[in-house]
């Protein structure tokens, strides 16, 4: 992975970098200023290399080398003899100022590989997160629908199991499903007759209670089994021992209506 420069990974803005390291480069200047008395002439340039350092550590290379060059002008000017002036600049004060921009340098494009090598590596394992949590997600997707299909599959095989003895289906509020069972039990009702007139089949008492068992939607409801008269002819009804099977298929409610 490449990361190409350091607009990536600096935390500040454009302006905000530049007031960071103007104030950084004044921090060490005036650190160098009040201990002038005290350690002239050595140590011209310690305080700001290490006021550099902490620029590119914060901010990237560019400011790093602005404040190079700032650097070493206020210290030729302030702490290389003859104080104040650019007048007399000896070899010696060539050689401290090029030391100290060369070997300041060198270690700042030293630290913008390895902040290039960090952040690189902090984007790497973000990615790998990333990509863990999806494989995680599809994982679970995965389960999910794996149950959800032997779910439905254990119903098909109860549907199936008992196909002969299923007299009416019921999938959600109001889609009803007559089976052959049906007709063989009312055999007043015609298989011609429209599908909708399946109420016709019961007597009223027995259709308000069998209204009242499709509407229970409970999955956890026992089978109990109860009587239905089913028409046989002109106000004839035989009785027959009938229970619901309730399922939650496909986020809706299915009854299914058996004989006993």
């Amino acid at each position: 992975m490449e990361i190409k420069n350091s607009k990536n990974w600096v935390r500040y803005s454009q302006e905000q970098a530049l007031l960071g390291s103007c104030l950084i480069t004044l921090v060490a200047f005036f650190l160098r200023y009040f201990l002038h008395p005290y350690i002239e002439p050595y140590a011209v340039f310690h305080f700001f290399i290490v006021g550099c350092l902490l620029t590119q550590y914060l901010y990237g290379f560019k400011f790093s080398v602005l404040a190079i060059l700032v650097s070493t002008g206020l210290g030729n000017y302030f702490f290389v003899a003859p104080y104040g002036t650019f007048d007399t600049v000896s070899s010696k004060d060539l050689i401290t100022s090029l030391n100290f921009a060369l070997v300041t340098l060198v270690a700042v494009a030293f630290m913008e590989s390895l902040r290039r090598s960090v952040y690189a590596r902090e984007l790497l394992l973000k990615v790998m997160e990333s990509r863990h949590k999806i494989s995680l997600h599809r994982e679970n997707d995965r389960i999910y629908f794996s149950k959800k299909s032997g779910e439905a599959w254990a119903i098909l095989e109860e549907l199936l199991t008992d196909f002969d003895k299923i007299i009416l289906i019921k999938f959600g509020a109001e889609d009803f499903k007559i089976k052959l069972l049906f007709y063989r039990l009312a055999t007043h009702f015609s298989i011609h007759d429209p599908v909708e007139d399946w109420p016709l089949a019961f007597t009223p008492d027995d259709l308000a209670l069998l209204q009242e068992q499709l509407d229970n939607t409970s999955v956890k409801q026992p089978k109990n089994a109860f009587s239905l008269g089913f028409c046989t002819g002109p106000n004839q009804y035989e009785r027959h021992e009938v229970w619901i099977e309730r399922f939650s298929f496909m986020g809706q409610s299915l009854a299914v209506l058996k004989l006993a």
